[in-house]
């Protein structure tokens, strides 16, 4: 059954376009050839023989039949050639076919281990920055030292944005002209940019749609709610949308780089690890327990 099948798909094996040209040249130049030099050289052997012209029209005769037999032979093995490579591939493909298909499995989970790499990778470019080792020694006082500086820096950066935001939005409140819809979305920007240095989110692909977002959303909106329903209801709905939008690209940073969400809700999406957790936290306090047990016996005894 199997020889069948590959004699249909030999039969079915087709030369290229421009080899098919090519033979079909040679065959239609043998042709002319064999009849420009066939009908002479039969007058010559019936009637009136002419040494020269049947001497010519002989050599043209043979040069057409082996253009003939040369076409004929390079279709064949053409098409040999053809056959010979798909029994070669059909023969090679079985044995392969493993491997292929376990490469295909093995550049899947390189490309899940690569996603994941890259978070971590942020998360510990984050740690080492608020995390420097000291100059005499680096001991525990000295990382907490850097830690609450980092952490005081952060808050003083954060105090001074808000500042500079309630300005902007105040100086919008007293004179709302046609530059509001671009001011409020620099104002986005700048809490973007905030977040983004705050975990050092440069590398990640997610954080750069969280630009394109406001930049895209924010001129339109702002546009037609001016035009709808005038500016100082335009200016309340896009602080409120600001505080909603800072609040989780921080959110989501946070969770990227630390893995912390509020509420330990971080550890709820996670059942499953919460559960090995406390199972192995159980089997720890169990095993002092029993340990204890034997020692009580064999001072009883």
């Amino acid at each position: 059954m199997q020889s069948g099948d590959r004699g249909g798909q030999a039969r079915k094996t087709d030369i290229s376009l421009l080899d098919k040209f090519g033979v079909f040249s040679m065959a239609l130049a043998s042709i002319y050839l064999i009849y420009k030099s066939i009908f002479p050289i039969i007058f010559n052997l019936t009637g009136d023989f002419d040494k020269f012209d049947f001497i010519a029209n002989l050599i043209i005769l043979a040069i057409g039949i082996g253009v003939l037999y040369g076409a004929i032979v390079f279709a064949r093995r053409t098409v040999l050639y053809a056959q010979s490579i798909d029994h070669a591939f059909e023969d090679i493909y079985p044995k392969i076919e493993p491997v292929l298909r376990e490469v295909v499995s093995i550049q899947v989970d390189l490309e899940m281990m690569s996603g994941r790499l890259d978070t971590i990778n942020t998360s510990i470019e984050h740690l080492k920055k608020q995390m420097q080792p000291g100059d005499g020694g680096g001991g525990t006082g000295a990382d907490t030292g850097v830690a609450a500086g980092t952490s005081v820096t952060a808050f003083l950066h954060l105090v001074m944005l808000v500042n500079i935001t309630l300005g902007v939005f105040i100086f919008l409140l007293q004179y709302p002209r046609w530059y509001v819809p671009y001011v409020l979305t620099m104002l986005y920007l700048v809490w973007w940019l905030a977040v983004t240095t705050e975990y050092d989110l440069w590398k990640v692909p997610g954080s750069w749609t969280w630009v394109f977002v406001p930049i895209l959303i924010v001129p339109t909106i702002s546009i037609v709610t001016d035009i709808l329903a005038g500016s100082y209801l335009l200016l309340a709905w896009m602080a409120i949308g600001l505080m909603v939008y800072t609040s989780a690209y921080y959110l989501w940073g946070r969770y990227l780089v630390r893995g912390i969400l509020p509420y330990d809700l971080h550890r709820r999406l996670k059942p499953g690890h919460t559960k090995l957790h406390s199972l192995y936290r159980h089997r720890e306090s169990r095993e002092p327990q029993e340990s204890q047990e034997p020692q009580k016996s064999g001072n009883g005894r």
